[in-house]
């Protein structure tokens, strides 16, 4: 279904905090995670999908992922499952970090379009994020809201 895959698109791109290769938003970053093993959680809700019942949400995803310093550089802190990270038609927009919070907006071109309103927020262990988007795709607009969690769980093996 070209929706639920929208979605998977959709989950991906914002799991994967990606980075910019030649202007680094993420380097705020640094200092705020510790290189390991973290448990990921998220949890996306399309009730804003045209078609989708009132408080449809995809199932939570839960998986794990080695961390190192340089993803937490890069701000590739969660990568997809295909390990690439944010696609090439996405750039991060309006960084701004006060304390252990940041706000951002990525913007994708080219198939999917989308934008999402992003904050994140580092814990002690880890960091939350709430996520707002909206993706056009063949002319129809979706209404997404994500939550993530991540969470140190230990050394890398």
């Amino acid at each position: 279904m070209k929706i639920f895959r929208a979605a998977a698109i959709a989950c991906a791109a914002t799991v994967a905090v990606g980075a910019l290769a030649q202007q680094n938003p993420f380097s705020a970053f640094r200092g705020k995670l510790k290189d390991g093993m973290y448990e990921y959680k998220a949890q996306m809700d399309m009730s804003g999908v045209p078609g989708m019942p009132q408080g449809m949400k995809v199932p939570p995803m839960t998986m794990k992922h080695c961390l190192k310093q340089e993803d937490i550089e890069k701000g590739a802190m969660a990568r997809g499952r295909d390990g690439k990270g944010m696609p090439d038609n996405c750039k991060v927009e309006n960084m701004k970090m006060s304390g252990n919070t940041a706000t951002y907006t990525m913007v994708c071109k080219g198939g999917p379009d989308m934008v999402a309103d992003n904050t994140i927020t580092f814990t002690g262990d880890g960091y939350k994020m709430n996520m707002k988007m909206q993706m056009n795709e063949r002319g129809q607009t979706m209404n997404m809201t994500q939550v993530a969690e991540a969470k140190y769980v230990g050394p890398c093996q």
